[in-house]
């Protein structure tokens, strides 16, 4: 399993896995002025802590996540506020919470059951990664690179990624277990290419228009029963100081020295070590075998040693008897490794290897996972980088150190300016040198460029904001980024009107009067129906269209959808007389839609092999996921958790 799941997790996959795990991991930049114990639990589950620092960084990631989505939507849905649909602050937090409770109780049920993540087959995972790769092999040196970049070391990413495999292991343990049988896929299959006989006609609403007319007094009285429907909204502008690491990057004077100084002291951070192409067989050996299993597996490993030495290739025997499932398909292959990766592994493991020349294979080397032998293919030699390599990564870490500084110095100069003198901006944008900066008019719902964001918002609508005129808290838009904010402009709601409304209202009554008559036409057609009339001789009496396909399937794209979905609610006909049933549909036109014969699909004549594989799938991962579901329900259920919502 856990070698399918490395086998598919390639490309931009993996990139967004290796990247979600780095975001889930990075340190939240600003906490308000306040950063909680990190070692302080949020809850307990069974006993075991989830600290602050666990969840700080999965809020952080949903977080991140959220603002993913909400950017993405606002690309495709520009005219709509689409933060409105994001969770509350609390219940985002309660969101993240059950995540990692339901993590919790998965790690503690797969462990128990026996799940593991081999050493070998991590390291295999995190070279596979694009992202930890130059020229399409694994750079150690990108890798170590990568990981500061966001504060994290090779043993924290590879803990992480580890937890991870363990729970896909486990969640896909249960989901992709499920099955459906024949019969219900020849059922499904048998709806789904179901042929209908259907007709339809439509009594278009425009028809009507000019038969209508709406009077002012009409138009008057809609006016004064609807008043609410024709006010303008409350708006706001808002004036606000922003501060932020990026721009603060910018103004950062760079010292040449610390930065030499800082190469100097850091070297090791900037060497590529050395790298060995390393493969082996493993002999697999329990960590509570008896002397007796221990003896067996040496001589094992002995016996191989001197089938290789009497010129059988390692590769073959690697492929035959070696109990590394990550790596004995491929010949033994572990990739190339530093002796810092290997020590991860198993420190005898990297002494070994590192001991050997090329090509050499080693004489049995024991392990906490068994018995070794080791063959040396490639050695890459170690090197420092140039000052003048690296100089562009440190000016960059330095000017963002430096601006983190002055972020947490000049963002306690900002709350304390701010609130002090609650009443004007600029003080605080004096002492800072920061500009004073004004958004367009928003509402409590829609706004733009910085009014985006729904707590720019919520708190622009504040009472100590709007009403106090006070200057608002230091507001967080994100982990590096923080505004003040005051009401510039208000505009209060006011009823538009009736002059200004007029004509509109009046095409509204007439559109929906036109559509009410349509609908009347279209109900007096299904009363002479229901009297066996024709349908074809009414629609020509009428002057209307009646049109009659060839039998439709439910994905029909040339008839609208609703006649579509409508036909095929529609009861199944009786003694050969046709079924016939109206709606109106969304242009406002009433149509008549009438199925004369229906036939189900042969699941055996019809379906195409692709369908039913992709029935199959949807129905295994439907069953698999209620299973899921199941199974943390009844975890929730048996488990004694414990919750601290005053560390949230």
């Amino acid at each position: 399993m856990l070698q399918h799941i490395r086998e598919k997790a390639q490309g931009w996959i993996a990139f967004a896995i290796v990247a979600m795990l780095i975001i889930g991991l990075t340190t939240v930049v600003w906490d308000g002025f306040f950063r909680p114990d990190p070692d302080v639990p949020v809850a307990r589950v069974n006993g075991e802590k989830i600290s602050s620092n666990q969840f700080q960084r999965a809020l952080a990631q949903e977080r991140n996540l959220q603002q993913q989505r909400i950017a993405e939507l606002q690309r495709v849905f520009s005219d709509i506020d689409v933060s409105q649909f994001l969770p509350e602050e609390n219940e985002l937090k309660q969101n993240v919470l059950r995540r990692l409770e339901e993590e919790s109780l998965i790690l503690q049920k797969a462990q128990d059951v026996g799940y593991r993540v081999s050493d070998a087959l991590l390291a295999q995972r995190v070279q596979s990664y694009d992202i930890f790769q130059s020229n399409g092999q694994f750079d150690s040196d990108l890798y170590k690179q990568r990981l500061a970049q966001n504060g994290m070391s090779p043993g924290m990413f590879e803990d992480m990624l580890r937890r991870d495999v363990i729970l896909q292991q486990y969640r896909m343990s249960l989901v992709s277990t499920s099955w459906s049988t024949e019969q219900e896929r020849n059922a499904l299959l048998k709806l789904q290419e179901q042929r209908r006989d259907m007709g339809f006609l439509i009594i278009p609403a425009k028809k009507y228009l000019e038969q209508v007319n709406v009077t002012d007094e009409q138009a008057r009285s809609y006016y004064d029963s609807n008043a609410a429907r024709f006010s303008t909204e409350e708006k706001v502008s808002i004036q606000y100081l922003e501060l932020n690491i990026a721009d603060l990057a910018k103004d950062v004077d760079i010292d040449e020295e610390r930065l030499q100084e800082q190469y100097e002291d850091r070297q090791s951070d900037f060497g590529v070590a050395e790298e060995r192409r390393t493969r082996q067989i493993m002999i697999e050996v329990a960590g509570d075998a008896n002397e007796e299993a221990l003896t067996t597996a040496q001589q094992k490993t002995e016996s191989i040693r001197q089938q290789i030495a009497d010129g059988t290739s390692f590769e073959t025997l690697a492929r035959e008897h070696s109990d590394d499932i990550g790596s004995a398909n491929d010949g033994g292959d572990l990739g190339y490794m530093t002796h810092s990766m290997m020590m991860d592994l198993d420190p005898a493991f990297a002494d070994a290897a590192f001991a050997l020349a090329k090509g050499e294979v080693s004489e049995p080397v024991k392990s906490a996972y068994g018995f070794h032998l080791i063959k040396v293919d490639e050695i890459k030699a170690g090197q420092v980088k140039s000052f003048d390599e690296v100089r562009a990564q440190l000016e960059q870490e330095y000017r963002r150190h430096q601006a983190e500084d002055r972020f947490f110095e000049q963002g306690e100069v900002l709350a304390n300016l701010t609130f002090e003198n609650p009443d004007t901006l600029e003080i605080a944008a004096q002492e800072l040198g920061l500009k004073i900066k004004t958004s367009p008019l928003f509402t409590r719902d829609i706004g733009a460029d910085i009014s985006t964001n729904k707590d720019v918002r919520s708190t622009a609508f504040s009472e100590e904001v709007l009403l106090e005129g006070n200057n608002s808290q230091p507001l967080e838009l994100g982990d590096d980024r923080v505004v003040v904010i005051r009401v510039s402009e208000h505009q209060e709601s006011a009823i538009r009107p009736f002059e200004e409304v007029q004509q509109r209202i009046i095409e509204k009554l007439r559109q929906e009067q036109a559509q009410a008559k349509a609908e009347d036409e279209g109900n007096e057609i299904l009363a002479l129906l229901a009297e066996n009339a024709d349908i074809e001789s009414i629609a020509k009496e009428r002057e209307l269209e009646w049109s009659h396909p060839d039998p439709i399937k439910r994905n029909a794209l040339e008839i609208d959808q609703a006649v579509v979905q409508k036909a095929f609610r529609i009861p199944a006909p009786d003694d050969n007389q046709p079924s016939f049933d109206g709606l109106t549909i969304d242009s406002g036109d009433f149509s008549v839609v009438g199925v004369f014969s229906i036939v189900d699909g042969d699941a055996a004549e019809t379906a195409q092999e692709s369908q039913v594989e992709q029935i199959k799938t949807q129905r295994e991962r439907y069953y698999g996921t209620n299973e899921l579901m199941g199974a943390m329900h009844d975890m929730r259920l048996t488990a004694e958790i414990q919750e601290y919502p005053e560390n949230l």
